[in-house]
């Protein structure tokens, strides 16, 4: 069963490699942190806009967060039967808008404190865009630890269809 469409499993290794890049190996404010940090500015649009004509399990209305979606997400989870044919369950999606806002936010104070002169080393911007980068690392490691919490317990195929797109539906016993 298709579960992810290109756009969205290349939208998503491209992310993780502008963050890795950015967060553990290049020097802040680098001009290629610079065009590196455009460029995940670049993709979360293109991601935007994918979830409003992208196709159902891409789109934003497909997973909005809502309390009970998260309740029950974990109703599933103990019951150790998560549903095979969605992408995002409502828990997943309030971790893409979470993420997403955040890359914004780093966009836009990257930004405004190296390519608006007044603004240019501001201490307060320069803590925000700090600060939320380490909140994407955070919701990283929240995303890798529930990915392999929730495959195993929900006895789901999580990894393979961010990389082929597919997943082998497995029987609930």
């Amino acid at each position: 069963m298709i579960i992810w469409d290109k756009f969205v499993r290349v939208f998503h290794w491209l992310l993780v490699l502008c963050f890795c890049f950015n967060y553990f190996w290049l020097e802040p404010g680098s001009s290629i942190h610079q065009a590196i940090g455009y460029s995940a500015a670049i993709l979360v649009l293109m991601r935007i806009i994918w979830g409003f004509v992208g196709p159902d399990n891409a789109r934003f209305n497909s997973f909005l967060p809502s309390v009970s979606g998260i309740k029950e997400h974990f109703s599933e989870l103990r019951q150790r039967k998560v549903r095979q044919d969605q992408g995002h369950n409502s828990l997943g999606g309030l971790m893409v808008f979470l993420i997403l806002a955040l890359f914004l936010l780093q966009a836009i104070t990257g930004f405004l404190r190296e390519e608006i002169d007044a603004l240019y080393g501001d201490s307060l911007l320069t803590s925000v865009h700090s600060i939320s980068a380490d909140i994407i690392f955070s919701l990283v490691i929240i995303h890798i630890f529930a990915v392999v919490i929730t495959a195993y317990v929900g006895k789901i195929e999580l990894i393979r269809p961010m990389i082929s797109g597919k997943r082998r539906i497995k029987r609930h016993d």
